[in-house]
Order: C-alpha cells, then sequence, then structure tokens
C-alpha cells in the first residue's frame, strides 16, 4: 500500500539498547522495530546529566537515574544495565550510521541526590514555589541563581556543551521546559519570579504580593490569588514573553553549534488553554525558530488512568480537536505528534492492554488535515513513538501495519465542515473567557465532535479561498469585523455559527438558541434555505452562575476542564444535526450514540470511513452515505466478513474503543463537487 511522506521518530530509554552487545544493541533494536526511524529521542531523564557535565577525559559509569528514568530496574526486556560516558557516545555513533538523528530528553526533576550529588542540591534557589505546597523539587528554567544570574543561560550552555561532548543531534524539550509543571494561578510564585514580573511589567505590587514571602504557603496562598484576580492578563503575558525569551536563547544557541530544538506541546492543550493556563503562546515559540513542536497528543496514555476526568471518552475528541487547531495557529511548524504506546515509569501499556484503542488513535491522528493555497496538509508531519523500549517484534509489525493504512495518501477532498481558525479570536479569547467562563473554541469543538459532528479540517480566516464544503465558525463575537465580512462573502458552501452573536450579523437561514438562560449561545446559518429549526427540550434545572467568574477556583491538572457555563447537551445535539445535514457527509442511522464518523473522499467515486467506536464492547452501526453504493470493502484486520450494503447504507461491526476504516464505492463520481451543494429541506431534531 502506497503511503505519503511522514517522519517516524522513536522516544526511548538506554534501557532499549544493550550494552553487552558489539554495536550495542542498535543492530537488535532496528531489526526488531523493522524500519529505521528518522530520529529517536534519548530520554536520559535527570536533568543533572546536563547541569553536572563536565566533558571527562576518562570513562566514567553513568549513575543510574541517567541509564533508566527515575533509575528504575527494568523494562519487559532487560534488567537496567550500567552504562558510560564512552558507551552512550558509541552508541550515538552507530546510530548515525544507520542514519538516525539522535535528540537528546532530559526533564526537570531535582531528585535529591538519591543517586549521586547534583547540581540543584547547591542550587535549589532554581526550583518552583507552588500554590498550597511551597517549594517543590523541579527546576523553574525561568528563575534566577543566588548570584542574580539566569539559571537559562547556565543551562543553555551545558546543554550545548552536552550535546556537543555526546555527539546529539538536537534537544527535545520536554515536560517543564515550555511551560512549568503546573497551572499559572498555581506556579511558579516565588518572590524572584513576581519579582522579574515587577521589572518587566514596571507595576508596583502591594507589599503583600511583591514583599518576601520565601516558602510561606499562607503568604503564598494570598500573593497567588491577588495576581489572578488583578493582573491575569498581564501575568499570562509575562509568561508568555518569557518563555519566548528562554526559547529564543536555546535555539540560537543551538543553532549556532549546528544542533536542532524542537518542544512539546503545553501539557496536551490547544492554542487559547496553553497561554491562559500555562503561558505558552505557540505562535511566539514558532518565531523563535524552533525545528518543531511535538503536540501531545496524549489519550492512549490516559485511557485506564484513574484520575477524575482523565479517561473520559471525549478525551479522544479533545486532544484531536488540539492537533488540528494547533496546525491552523502554527501552519508553517513542523509537528510531530505524540503517539502513545506504554510507558514503565508512568504505568500504562496502550499497546498490550487497549491495542484497538491504539489503533482508533493512529488512525485519527493522521488523518486531520488544514486547508491552504498549496492544499491539504496533514495535521501532524510524523509521530514520536512513547515510548520505544519494551516493545517486541510482534508490536512493531502490528503498529507498521496501522501506519501503512493511517498514513494513505492524501484524499482528494474533506468531507464534513471545515472548522475557520482566526489569530485575533484567540486573542480576544482571553479577556472573553475572563470576563464570561463562556466555552472557549477549543472546547465547543471537541464537544461537537465527541457527539458525531464530522469536522476534520481547518482554515485560517485569510486562507478562506482554500476552503471547501460548509464553513464552521465558533464564537463568531470575537472576531473583528473585517474577518465577519470575509466569512459573510463565503460562497462555496453554507456558514454555520455556534456561539455568541457579534451583533453585526444579517439575518440567519436558521437560528436557534440553548434553552439555557440568557439565551447567550445560538446556532446560525447561513446560505441553505428551506431548513427548519430542531426542537430542543429546555433543560429543567437551571444553572447556578458563580456571582464573582474572578473568584472561580480551576483544577490544577491538565486532565480536568476550566470551569465553564454550561452548554446543554440537546443544543449540542441539533448543531451537531445541522452541521451534518448541511454538508451532506455520511451520517450514523442507527448506533448513532456508540460512535463518531472521519469521512473524506478518496478518489472519483470512493469514500474513506473510519468509523470509531466510543464504548468498551462491540457497536453495530447502520452508516448511510446517501449515495447509492456499489462495494464496500474493509481495510482495517476486523471484520472479516464481507459487508453487504442495501441502497446507500451499510451496517458494520466496530471493536470496542476501536476503529473499522473502509472503502465506499458509490455511482457515478460520488458525492456532488465539493462545495456546490446547498441543501434544502428539514433538519431533524435530535
Amino acid at each position: 500500500m502506497s503511503r505519503r511522506p511522514h517522519e517516524r521518530w522513536i522516544w526511548t530509554e538506554l534501557i532499549g539498547f544493550d550494552n553487552t552487545r558489539p554495536d550495542l544493541g542498535v543492530s537488535e533494536y532496528i531489526e526488531a522495530a523493522g524500519f529505521t526511524p528518522a530520529t529517536i529521542c534519548l530520554l536520559i531523564g535527570s536533568p543533572d546529566f546536563i547541569l553536572s557535565h563536565d566533558s571527562p577525559a576518562a570513562e566514567v559509569p553513568l549513575p543510574p537515574d541517567f541509564c533508566a528514568r527515575d533509575g528504575h530496574e527494568r523494562n519487559p526486556h532487560r534488567q537496567r544495565q550500567v552504562w558510560t560516558n564512552y558507551q552512550l557516545r558509541a552508541l550515538i555513533a552507530e546510530l548515525h550510521v544507520r542514519g538516525v538523528v539522535v535528540y537528546l530528553t532530559v526533564f526537570t526533576r531535582f531528585y535529591g541526590d538519591r543517586f549521586h550529588h547534583e547540581w540543584v542540591s547547591d542550587h535549589r534557589e532554581v526550583c518552583m514555589v507552588y500554590r498550597g505546597h511551597g517549594w517543590v523539587s523541579s527546576i523553574n528554567c525561568l528563575a534566577r541563581l543566588a548570584d542574580g544570574g539566569f539559571y537559562e543561560d547556565y543551562f543553555i550552555a551545558k546543554l550545548v556543551e552536552t550535546m556537543v561532548y555526546y555527539g546529539f543531534d538536537g534537544w527535545h524539550g520536554a515536560d517543564g521546559y515550555g511551560p512549568l509543571s503546573g497551572p499559572l494561578w498555581c506556579v511558579d510564585m516565588s518572590d524572584d519570579m513576581v519579582a522579574q514580573f515587577s521589572e518587566a511589567t514596571g507595576l508596583a505590587l502591594p507589599e503583600e504580593v511583591g514583599g518576601e514571602c520565601g516558602r510561606d504557603v499562607d503568604r503564598l496562598e494570598v500573593r497567588a490569588a491577588w495576581l489572578w484576580r488583578h493582573v491575569r492578563h498581564e501575568w499570562i503575558d509575562f509568561y508568555s514573553n518569557r518563555w519566548a525569551t528562554f526559547w529564543r536563547k536555546a535555539v540560537a544557541a543551538l543553532h549556532g553549534a549546528g544542533k536542532q530544538a524542537v518542544v512539546n506541546s503545553a501539557w496536551g492543550r490547544a492554542p487559547f488553554e496553553s497561554l491562559y493556563r500555562y503561558g505558552i503562546d505557540y505562535r511566539k515559540i514558532a518565531a523563535t525558530g524552533v525545528d518543531g513542536i511535538v503536540v501531545e497528543t496524549a489519550a492512549a496514555g490516559l485511557a485506564m488512568d484513574p484520575r477524575p476526568m482523565a479517561a473520559h471518552e471525549s478525551r479522544h475528541y479533545d486532544f484531536l480537536a488540539m492537533l488540528m487547531l494547533i496546525r491552523a495557529y502554527v501552519p508553517d511548524t513542523r509537528l510531530i505528534f505524540l503517539h502513545n504506546a506504554h510507558d514503565v515509569v508512568e504505568q500504562w501499556d496502550a499497546i498490550r492492554h487497549m491495542p484497538t484503542l491504539l489503533e482508533r488513535e493512529i488512525y485519527s491522528l493522521a488523518n486531520v488535515w488544514h486547508h491552504s493555497a498549496e492544499g491539504l496538509r496533514p495535521g501532524a508531519d510524523g509521530f514520536l513513538v512513547c515510548l520505544g523500549d519494551g516493545l517486541d517484534p510482534d508490536h512493531w509489525r502490528w503498529l507498521r501495519e496501522r501506519w501503512a493504512l493511517a498514513f494513505a495518501p492524501a484524499p482528494a477532498a474533506t468531507l464534513g465542515a471545515t472548522l475557520l481558525w482566526s489569530d485575533a479570536a484567540m486573542a480576544a479569547q482571553v479577556a472573553d473567557f475572563t470576563a464570561t467562563r463562556t466555552w472557549n473554541s477549543h472546547r465547543l469543538l471537541f464537544q461537537l465532535m465527541t457527539l458525531g459532528a464530522v469536522v476534520q479540517s481547518t482554515v485560517r480566516v485569510d486562507q478562506l479561498h482554500a476552503a471547501r464544503g460548509p464553513l464552521l465558525v465558533l464564537n463568531p463575537h470575537l472576531l473583528p469585523a473585517d474577518e465577519l465580512a470575509a466569512v459573510m462573502a463565503y460562497d462555496a458552501a453554507p456558514v454555520v455559527t455556534i456561539g455568541r452573536e457579534p451583533g453585526s450579523l444579517p439575518a440567519a437561514d436558521l437560528q436557534f438558541s440553548d434553552p439555557l438562560p440568557p439565551d447567550e449561545v445560538q446556532c446560525r446559518v447561513y446560505g441553505a434555505s428551506g431548513l427548519r429549526a430542531p426542537d430542543i427540550a429546555a433543560l429543567e434545572e437551571p444553572e447556578l452562575i458563580p456571582d464573582d467568574l474572578l473568584a472561580v477556583e480551576d483544577e490544577s491538572g491538565y486532565w480536568y476542564h476550566m470551569y465553564a457555563r454550561r452548554v446543554s447537551p440537546a443544543f449540542l445535539a441539533a448543531c451537531v444535526q445541522v452541521i451534518n445535514e448541511l454538508s451532506g457527509a455520511p451520517v450514523v442511522t442507527d448506533g448513532a450514540d456508540a460512535v463518531t464518523l472521519m469521512a473524506v473522499q478518496q478518489a472519483p467515486g470512493v469514500l474513506r470511513l473510519a468509523v470509531k467506536s466510543k464504548i468498551a464492547v462491540y457497536a453495530g452501526p447502520t452508516v448511510d452515505v446517501r449515495h447509492p453504493i456499489r462495494s464496500v470493502s474493509v481495510l482495517t484486520s476486523f471484520p472479516s466478513l464481507r459487508i453487504q450494503p442495501e441502497g446507500t447504507a451499510f451496517r458494520v461491526r466496530v471493536p470496542g474503543k476501536g476503529v473499522t476504516v473502509l472503502d465506499v464505492e458509490v455511482d457515478g463520481e460520488g458525492l456532488p463537487q465539493v462545495g456546490t451543494s446547498q441543501p434544502e429541506g428539514t433538519v431533524h431534531g435530535p
């Protein structure tokens, strides 16, 4: 099967190789994988690998926390081995011989000298100060040293020195290197960071905020509460600028040494929440010249997580929508999605315990698209297998088979609706969310996708001419007047807006509101006549809105959603029906609660459908493609039975939490020319 170009990266610990072999286990590793990865990110783990590096001339053993993350004892294949600096250099050289680019990954954890004396033990001033906890044993990369110098300057110099010594090609700035390990309302609340904030902004802070707090939890609580209430937006801007400065310095130093740099996305958050929660603006990071972003699409890793909300079924759509929006926000940046397989230290194993869900993740993440003047661009340019140690040859074979299908050539056209992206709306959302706590656009998008809206492509407002099919505009009140005018001039297909009314739109062809008072959230359709508004039952219980939205306390974990005012499920379901009816995309006519669809026109007369299960048991939905069917071919390994269509519909079996991918050949040229259909008729209520 032919496939489109994509990059295959692997994230692995040293324990994935074998220093008892002449080539340090490189041949065995690549033979087991069945391919040569473009890049391997070596997860050393401890930041002391960099901070205490002294370019030793002699061969010395590396401590346990360098040889395995957190010094853990084994993976499914072998016990942790004692590596030396010479062996690590030789390993990287062996990978280079095979054409593999090698990146270095460390985290920010301080182990309290458990395995050896650490640099941070003598510089505890660089550790984070966390609201509710005080001092914590994790490095704040933006902190200042006791002598007044910036930690980042020392770290970056040592990073370049370490990478040159060992022969690494690049640095993978993972957890803790943008953003910190916690949201802005919790961390970092140190005296140093508040002083940096005051210096950067020129704001005069009250004594209880700008004065010395040290590690006093009560004083830190007062400080944090004041900052988040009174200067929230300035605090967010300060951190987004500090992180941009950090990465600008790092990229300049690494590029100057002939090295590369990629950064993880902000705890799996889409552009708005990455900025609002963590102070990371992906546009600012991209502008530093960074060589790529590893997008933390971690739904598979959270699939069995016992923490509240972590394993919720909407998480798949949350991360999928996040990847789509990051591509729209930084369309020219190399994006590598995090391909969750298993992790010994974090104790999850999707490939062994939830392979059907992992198959669904692989296909979905490889098949979201962005419309540009140059044509369709995939949401990601490749993937990073996380982690790639402890996998058997059969696991790798299974993965390769899924990749072959997921990375098929780009389709002729996407079906469903195309989501509009606006940088201006993104910037306006920070103040809007603070004042109203209504749903941000990412949350609206992934909830619509969870309920079955066929949306798997984006377009920037300045590239509207490249869009096809119905245009979906979320929170239209955030768009400036000129962009609203461009949206209203879109004539390729109907326009659907969902959110608060801007106040300057013409009369809609169809309009209905969420029954939750005060009727702020509306769905409007332009460019489609003859539609009837669906019936939406009013909710029995009114919403209790906090009197003081600035006092709302959000959870700190990234797997929690921030508080937002309610949107009724019935309203969202009605919006989904409108979107799918207007697009003319295939629909689920029986079993819609159990599955969702991804749909493209793969070639003239051929529709490619991914039927994705949301339930743990087998689903058997009926799918109507709205055109007479000639044949249905199953492309996944399951099911094996021939599917017998009836007219325009067919029934198919889908594994629990999994995916079934099919090619459906229809009469004639398949769907009408994409973007020309303006259906008339009734939109049926939920």
